[in-house]
């Protein structure tokens, strides 16, 4: 997807002076937040009209949004869909091995307690200041560390998204230190997409300490313990559907419709490993299977919230 030039320039202009024009149309920008210079990577969708939906896709440790952007391709499947994608920066102190503040893990993000949510929060104010964007159908989406962030925005600010779609993500952990973490209760219900291979060797299915990791403190929660969790905070209280679309491959376990809509579905990728899930295809109802972008866009195109 590549936005015209001028109309690049144009949203450079709206959005603020500090923007650049990325080489596959996507535009860059930064802002000043908690002391820090943050920035982020933005595409919308040509000649969209009215509200704008906003995923926020947020990179795994060692990443950059950049990186991110182009492992999911996310963003010619936003432009398809008539959505806008951001992909925000994380911390460190070298290019392209940033991370976030999971609280618990990782790098510099954790190290010096990073205000990400607050960044995730400014930047979505910056870019609904001038862009028409639908409040009510924010996501957040992220791979790894990533996506241990969009739990822990979805658990502090449920009244800013509509759905998250974690992918080989946590809800909590112990740090390098033994302390413990966990997501707080949100106070609603958020539909959440849990995407998780069950042969991750670094966060593992069945949750605990990975031997790739020489952090002997370090640990992660098991997804079955991000079912529980979530399963509760949605009021979901009927037993999963569970089927499997590809016998051996893949399995999906779906527990809603829940309280105030809310939805809970868990992708186990038999074979999956840490990384993201490319070559996946996901059965969908009436189109062809889908990649794992567009598997997660459809999963957001559902929800709205009230």
């Amino acid at each position: 997807m590549r936005l015209c030039v001028a109309a690049a320039l144009v949203l450079a202009a709206l959005l603020g002076a500090r923007a650049a024009l990325a080489d596959d149309g996507g535009q860059r920008f930064t802002l000043s937040w908690d002391g820090r210079a943050r920035s982020y990577l933005l595409y919308t969708p040509p000649n969209a009209a009215g509200k704008l939906p906003l995923v926020i896709a947020l990179h795994g440790a060692n990443q950059d949004g950049a990186a991110f952007a182009e492992e999911t391709q996310f963003a010619a499947v936003a432009a398809a869909m008539g959505m806008a994608v951001v992909f925000p920066d994380g911390s460190g102190t070298e290019p392209g091995r940033l991370s976030w503040n999971a609280h618990f893990c990782c790098g510099v993000g954790a190290a010096e307690q990073v205000d990400d949510i607050g960044f995730i929060g400014a930047m979505i104010d910056r870019i609904a200041a001038t862009l028409p964007i639908d409040r009510k159908r924010v996501y957040a989406t992220g791979m790894s560390n990533g996506g241990m962030l969009s739990y822990q925005l979805a658990a502090a600010h449920p009244e800013w998204l509509a759905a998250i779609a974690p992918v080989s993500a946590t809800i909590g952990g112990t740090s390098r230190n033994g302390d413990r973490f966990v997501i707080p209760a949100p106070d609603r219900p958020m539909p959440v997409m849990i995407v998780h291979g069950r042969k991750d060797p670094f966060v593992l299915f069945e949750g605990g300490s990975s031997s790739l990791i020489s952090l002997s403190r370090r640990s992660n929660m098991g997804v079955a313990e991000a079912l529980s969790f979530w399963t509760a905070a949605d009021g979901c209280t009927t037993p999963p559907a569970v089927s499997e679309p590809a016998p051996g491959r893949l399995r999906r376990s779906i527990s809603g419709p829940c309280r105030d809509g809310g939805e809970i579905v868990l992708w186990e990728i038999e074979d999956g490993e840490h990384n993201w899930p490319a070559n996946v295809r996901f059965p969908a109802p009436d189109s062809a299977p889908r990649t794992a972008a567009a598997e997660i866009f459809a999963f957001f195109a559902r929800h709205s919230r009230e």
